[in-house]
């Protein structure tokens, strides 16, 4: 399957900046945790945090052949947030969120149904989540969400999400929601334990090096998941991406990383950011705490 089917990023600066004006903080570096001058960590690795929780990495996401990425990409980096927040004494329980009621809900709630094929705008999703918030995996009425199908994906693109599962989304909201833009910003979010949304056109190659960094190359209309940073030695971020978890081979690199993504540069994370689409998420409002996480998708 070709990389070009499993994108789906769609780049709109107007839709970014109508759902900026919706939020009282819409960036990362004029929140508290944005602004803070506390020193930084070397290292922050969230998947840590995940196998804390889970006694895991969370399992490597598949999108299959429908550009759903922007649902992933999302989902993720909440995933991760809400591992953050437990491994930190929140009461909540961790529950796999699924990917394509976010996806639907940027595409149709929020974007209002105008986009024609696959995809959707990383602001989209991340008013949805704040404003909605999501959906945990399993069997909701006559909804059966406990694995996740590309074509339903597909179809609930186009005709959002079901009114009766937007009761269940809106009881997990995702309350902080905002926009980052350089790496030191990602670095602060990170350290304070939130997962980001990277939505960029930046493109990798699918072999790591020796150290986990993937190298750059062509274009990818793509959102992922960032979910670590190291800034000793080679700085960067690690990126998890949405296409299984052997899409990328090679070493994993630093921080004993989940296979499903790879160690990206600093510079070009930075790069990544400064086109405008890349949400920070905090304060989720998790699952009961006699969930058990669920298995692969």
């Amino acid at each position: 399957m070709g990389t070009r089917r499993r994108q789906g990023w769609v780049r709109d600066p107007d839709a970014v900046a109508r759902v900026m004006e919706q939020l009282v903080t819409p960036v990362f570096g004029s929140t508290p945790a944005g602004s803070t001058e506390a020193p930084l960590p070397e290292a922050v690795y969230l998947w840590d945090a995940c196998r804390k929780v889970t006694g895991n990495v969370l399992p490597a996401r598949d999108q299959g052949a429908v550009g759903s990425c922007v649902g992933f990409g999302t989902s993720t980096a909440i995933e991760h947030t809400l591992c953050a927040e437990i491994a930190s004494g929140d009461p909540d329980g961790f529950a796999p969120i699924c990917q394509e009621i976010v996806y639907a809900g940027s595409r149709v709630e929020v974007g209002g149904g105008r986009l024609r094929g696959d995809g959707s705008v990383g602001a989209w999703a991340a008013e949805f989540v704040r404003r909605w918030g999501v959906v945990e995996r399993g069997v909701h009425g006559r909804h059966d969400l406990s694995r996740y199908d590309a074509a339903a994906c597909r179809v609930l693109g186009k005709t959002g999400v079901p009114n009766d599962l937007e009761p269940e989304c809106r009881r997990h909201p995702v309350a902080g929601v905002a926009r980052v833009l350089r790496f030191d910003e990602a670095c602060r979010a990170l350290a304070a334990g939130y997962g980001i949304a990277v939505c960029s056109n930046q493109g990798f190659g699918m072999r790591r090096d020796a150290d986990g960094f993937a190298p750059v190359r062509g274009n990818w209309s793509h959102c992922m998941a960032l979910v670590g940073y190291r800034r000793r030695g080679r700085a960067g971020g690690f990126i998890l991406n949405s296409w299984g978890p052997t899409a990328h081979s090679g070493p994993v690199g630093p921080g004993n990383p989940p296979a499903g993504g790879f160690w990206a540069d600093a510079m070009v994370v930075d790069a990544m950011l400064r086109q405008g689409d890349s949400w920070a998420f905090s304060r989720v409002e998790g699952f009961p705490a006699r969930r058990v996480p669920g298995g692969e998708d």
